[in-house]
């Protein structure tokens, strides 16, 4: 789950709706959540529920989210205490995208019982583990697991062509062509996808993050004195 700046408001809103499109122009037209690409149904989602005396208007209660991470979620959290954010924590330190049925396993040996207990309960309150023939299945109305899988045989088809050339220096013209149109077509969506198939290419891995951070303000700062991530104020990881 890709780790998102959303910076400051840049306006007042009189409507929670009015916010979608300044959203959408910093984050993408991405889930928050499930990292789903999607220009026509996204949302703004209050992260702490307007039901459970959330802010309706405030900016920082504000994500993009598709309609079935949105529907999931629901009012089923209290507040944001027991979770993890992409808005506030590095989340993309929290997941292994297992590319099976699984979908996501908590990365293990990283986290302390408690962040693993608040990396769970995330996955389980936007139902990101939904897949046919597992013990979550998903409604027939939710489709992320498919657009998921679609997604997953486009980046692996960009990886067999990838190999074609890995063993080309790095300043193979060719090679970067194909690297910077990788991280082009990575824009489809399911970042973390992405980041997983090509987890052992960091030339490739490079020119998705650089895409991604100046075009959707991913998050990924690193403290430069222990090359450790930065945690923002009131992020937990």
């Amino acid at each position: 789950m890709r780790a998102i700046d959303k910076g400051n408001s840049p306006k007042a809103y009189s409507s929670y709706r009015d916010a979608r499109p300044d959203l959408a122009s910093l984050i993408g037209y991405y889930c928050s959540y499930c990292e789903m690409g999607t220009n026509n149904m996204i949302e703004v989602e209050h992260v702490h529920p307007v039901h459970n005396g959330g802010n309706e208007l405030n900016w920082n209660n504000f994500l993009l989210s598709c309609k079935y991470c949105n529907t999931v979620k629901s009012n089923n959290n209290q507040d944001r205490n027991g979770y993890f954010w992409p808005d506030i924590d590095n989340t993309d330190l929290l997941f292994n995208y297992t590319l099976d049925i699984y979908v996501l396993e908590i990365k293990k040996g990283v986290l302390s019982p408690t962040q693993e207990a608040n990396a769970q309960a995330l996955i389980k309150l936007v139902g990101l583990n939904r897949y046919p023939g597992s013990s979550n299945e998903p409604t027939e109305a939710d489709t992320r697991w498919r657009l998921r899988d679609e997604t997953t045989i486009t980046a692996m088809s960009s990886f067999n062509r990838w190999c074609l050339l890995i063993n080309e220096p790095d300043n193979n013209p060719l090679k970067i062509m194909l690297a910077e149109q990788i991280a082009d077509t990575s824009t489809v969506g399911f970042y973390s996808i992405w980041c997983k198939i090509f987890e052992n290419e960091p030339m490739v891995l490079n020119k998705i993050d650089k895409l991604w951070e100046t075009r959707f303000r991913n998050f990924k700062k690193f403290d430069q004195t222990n090359n450790s991530r930065i945690i923002r104020p009131g992020g937990n990881i």
